[in-house]
């Protein structure tokens, strides 16, 4: 095991902190940069002061249980109830307790590559097997065969992750029926993590796993109002689960978290019970406008900007601008020169495929930000 390399901060986090020594632009990392809901701002002063401070129960406080229970009837379309749902330090919780609870050195999972780091890492950790499924530039699509070659009698564990960090790309009904039919036949837990669920565009619906046919007991649901509600900073996550499983994975979650912020979780409880429809439709709208606004500005620039068909992530080619140049180089002239942070692509790809320089060679860049930081950035650019 390279635990250099394990506990190696991504690039994203050095990348954040060069970009703010320079007092410049960072559209590196997803730290969600928009407003928070007032109503959820109010609830969490409110459970301060009523004294919501001490531990909450492991599986997590009741009402924020039952909204997420009914938020995944309703939106997911997942037919749970409150006792499926066990509340986490974040999404990051979640995917800590289910690896820690089924994986051990020596084990093989399986993970689509481009990967979010934390991922990956999460997984060298445990001494497992990382089995790489190819998403192919530009579309993002997947081979069928090279999954079901993925999947060997050793892989304990799949994850999935739409809509997908860094591509954007949102799986579809059948891709996600594929991969769930090849885990049921294996009888193999899959984790579909799915964290940007209401940031699809272009008509796009989010497909949650666990409500398509015959997958539900082997489908273990990860999501987190961190980026839904721009509160990245308060780690309210969840996991939704099988009953057969779920009681393991509260154990573990209160030996290692104890439980997730309680006044905190109030406060999210009360903006998924109360904040309407149209919340969720203008802050989708609202990211429409800035992908729109930073495709242009990226590829006025000279990058090869691909439009997301999800989440808030942006992919910039670099190779037509700078040939010859790898996307850490590229980070690095962005930084210097123009003072602005984008990450790199050997972030989420580790090794790379020898001859695949259009995968290998793109930039990362994150619009949830104001509008005037996508300004300034747009102007930033044209420094180089």
């Amino acid at each position: 095991m390279n635990f250099q390399e394990i506990f190696e901060p991504p690039a994203l986090r050095e990348v954040t902190l060069r970009v703010a020594k320079l007092n410049g632009v960072n559209l590196g990392q997803g730290v969600c940069l928009l407003p928070s809901p007032e109503i959820i701002l109010d609830a969490a002063n409110t459970a301060v002061h009523k004294g919501f401070n001490t531990y909450a129960p492991p599986q997590g406080i009741e009402s924020l249980r039952v909204a997420i229970a009914k938020r995944l009837n309703t939106f997911n379309r997942i037919p749970y109830e409150t006792e499926n749902v066990l509340v986490t330090a974040g999404s990051t919780g979640a995917l800590e307790v289910v690896s820690e609870t089924l994986l051990q050195a020596g084990d093989e999972v399986v993970l689509f590559r481009p990967f979010y780091p934390y991922h990956s890492k999460m997984f060298a950790r445990k001494g497992v097997k990382i089995n790489f499924v190819e998403l192919k530039y530009p579309d993002w699509n997947f081979d069928p065969d090279e999954l079901a070659r993925a999947i060997t009698p050793n892989t304990k564990l799949v994850l999935v992750n739409t809509p997908h960090n860094p591509t954007g790309k949102v799986f579809t009904e059948s891709e996600l029926q594929f991969i769930g039919d090849h885990c049921v036949k294996r009888n193999i837990p899959v984790i579909s993590d799915e964290v940007y669920e209401y940031m699809t565009y272009d008509g796009r619906k989010h497909i949650s796993m666990a409500s398509l046919p015959g997958l539900q007991d082997v489908v273990l649901t990860v999501g987190s109002y961190s980026k839904t509600f721009a509160i990245t900073g308060w780690r309210i996550g969840y996991l939704a689960a099988p009953l057969s499983m779920i009681n393991n994975f509260r154990t573990l979650n209160d030996q290692i978290y104890v439980c997730a912020p309680t006044p905190l979780q109030h406060a999210v409880a009360k903006g998924i019970e109360e904040l309407p429809d149209s919340y969720y439709e203008n802050r989708l709208a609202e990211y429409a406008s800035k992908r729109a606004y930073l495709h242009e500005a990226l590829s006025s620039a000279g990058f090869n900007a691909l439009k997301p068909q999800g989440a808030y992530y942006m992919l910039a080619g670099t190779s037509e601008k700078f040939p010859g140049m790898t996307s850490e180089q590229v980070s690095d002239l962005l930084i210097d020169k123009a003072h602005l942070g984008a990450v790199p692509a050997s972030d989420f790809l580790g090794s790379v495929v020898k001859g695949d320089t259009k995968r290998s060679n793109f930039l990362r860049f994150c619009y949830a930000v104001p509008d005037e930081t996508l300004e300034r950035a747009k102007q930033n650019l044209a420094k180089i």
